[in-house]
């Protein structure tokens, strides 16, 4: 597959409109962002947090805030192309509700194309700084 201009910049805005899904006080972007079947894996954070399909993440999100902080960002978003598959590599920088420490990771996804756009298939979310658990 070879990536046009209007697929990358198509792909960068899910990944723009994944912080305002996420921050929102209902999940009814979500489905804008991700597949059917995605999956959101969080397991590189500390926690359990693994979410198969769109209903599962919807109901994890659906918790608030708290558990989750309230505002997400996403920096350095680098679209390419890995394996045959459209992945993306983004920053994120959140602070943590519990104690207010500011989390600092990565965002790694591979990226489907669906009848309605370009989507999240697979996110797996990995603290870098501080190196300990997030939850």
């Amino acid at each position: 597959m070879s990536l046009s201009h209007q697929d990358i910049v198509e792909i960068q805005q899910v990944q723009a409109l994944y912080g305002h899904a996420v921050d929102s006080p209902d999940q009814r972007l979500l489905p804008r962002v991700f597949t059917k079947d995605a999956v959101f894996d969080g397991r590189p954070c500390g926690g359990n947090d693994l979410y198969e399909g769109i209903e599962a993440i919807c109901a994890w999100f659906a918790l608030g805030k708290p558990p989750h902080p309230k505002v997400h960002h996403l920096m350095n978003c680098w679209v390419y192309e890995e394996g045959g598959q459209v992945r993306v590599k983004a920053k994120w920088i959140v602070r943590n509700p519990k104690d207010g420490v500011i989390f600092l990771g990565d965002y790694d996804d591979v990226m489907e194309h669906t009848p309605e756009g370009w989507r999240i298939k697979r996110r797996v979310v990995t603290t870098r700084d501080p190196v300990s658990s997030f939850v």
